[in-house]
């Protein structure tokens, strides 16, 4: 038995779990016992899924990796965005993430797939497979039939193949750290890949049989800013990718350029450090006001978080509440910060403006949410105070 049935079963309450197995695996639980008790219950499936082989083997193994995969914060998330208003009661009393996302895989096929799609993007975002542009600002996805099939048409010829291709067109929020979301509209493309042949049991024998896979190309599109993101293999492939994506389905030509891949590196700000800035771009100060630690390799953190108003470092804050058992000095890694940059008094805020910026370790930055000034400003600091550096 895999490790993520052995994760499926022992965390997914047992109302729920009987729900899946009665409606996916029934014959396999004739005997269990619902009504015993929530150990000898889980004891008893673990059993059953000792002697599960094949085909249903390989069900159970994928169902189990796909809800799992999607317990993590961003899977979560992204879920929360794709519940509707009238099921809000109903997902609020589950009982923990896999419950939720078990409710989810059994409620709505579609809308699961969805949720895997914008998991699997986001996931892979500032990775290798991910090239960004500054497209057009404020278009609308084309809904003309001939479009999208010219869409389809041109794809296929890029890669020069035939047979089937589906593409998947939703809108979808994105979330940039808290209270900041993102509206985008996702593009997903299934199309066959060359055939091949793989050895499979039939009975007994070994018999060749050949299957087609399915190559997945993701596109997201923010008309706000006319950001287009696309994940696929192949840097030559991106580009012309997306350039037939925004000639058919946005009607007009890709023109801007290209946006670098970047990396953020946050673990010089364990120990205090001089954030320096020019008074002329209208900054009155900068202060971490949020630090996000963890033991290496673990799943549990401590944050520690100032108010804007304390006078007092968050280092020196750390210092007066943990004292010789300080996390910030005890071997454990920096997860999130949050640097507050504060303004001064302008026509536009007379307090002065406070710029929010979280960032994750070797992830993201909540900066695409902001303004285009707050951006350049954000952008500007991130690499003279060296938390960020350009890979291509």
């Amino acid at each position: 038995m895999s490790s993520e049935i052995s994760k499926f079963i022992k965390n997914i309450p047992i109302e729920s779990l009987k729900k899946y197995f009665d409606s996916v695996h029934n014959d396999l639980v004739e005997e269990v016992d619902w009504g015993s008790d929530d150990k000898s219950v889980r004891k008893s499936l673990l059993s059953l899924s000792e002697g599960v082989t094949g085909e249903k083997l390989a069900l159970l193994t994928s169902d189990a990796e796909r809800v799992n995969a999607l317990t993590d914060e961003l899977g979560q998330s992204i879920l929360k965005h794709f519940v509707r208003d009238d099921e809000l009661k109903k997902y609020y009393q589950l009982k923990n993430e896999f419950d939720r996302v078990l409710w989810m895989y059994l409620k709505d096929t579609d809308r699961f797939l969805q949720v895997e799609d914008c998991w699997f993007t986001d996931t892979r975002r500032q990775g290798r497979m991910w090239e960004a542009f500054v497209g057009p600002e404020g278009l609308k996805i084309s809904e003309d039939g001939d479009n999208l099939s010219s869409f389809k048409n041109k794809l296929m010829e890029l890669f020069r193949a035939v047979g089937q291709i589906k593409v998947n067109v939703y809108e979808r929020t994105r979330s940039e750290g808290e209270n900041n979301e993102i509206e985008i509209i996702q593009i997903m493309v299934y199309r066959e890949d060359l055939a091949i042949t793989q050895l499979a049991f039939e009975n007994e024998d070994l018999v060749s049989k050949i299957v087609r896979p399915v190559q997945e190309v993701a596109l997201t599109y923010e008309p706000k800013r006319g950001y287009i993101e696309i994940i696929a293999e192949g840097k030559e492939s991106r580009k012309a990718i997306t350039k037939i994506f925004s000639e058919t389905l946005l009607q007009s030509p890709v023109e801007g350029e290209n946006i670098p891949l970047k990396e953020y590196d946050i673990q010089k700000l364990l120990k205090p450090v001089v954030l320096s800035f020019d008074p002329d771009d209208g900054i009155e100060s900068v202060r971490v006001t949020m630090l996000k630690v963890a033991r290496p390799n673990s799943n549990n953190s401590v944050t520690l978080d100032v108010g804007t108003k304390e006078e007092r470092s968050i280092y020196d804050v750390s210092k007066g509440y943990f004292g010789d058992n300080d996390p910030l000095k005890a071997g454990f890694r920096l997860k999130q910060v949050r640097i507050s940059i504060k303004f001064m008094p302008d026509n536009e805020s007379r307090r002065g403006k406070i710029l929010h910026v979280r960032i994750r370790d070797q992830g993201g930055c909540d900066l695409k949410s902001k303004s285009r000034k707050e951006i350049l400003i954000g952008d500007k600091y991130l690499e003279q105070w060296e938390l960020i550096k350009t890979i291509q």
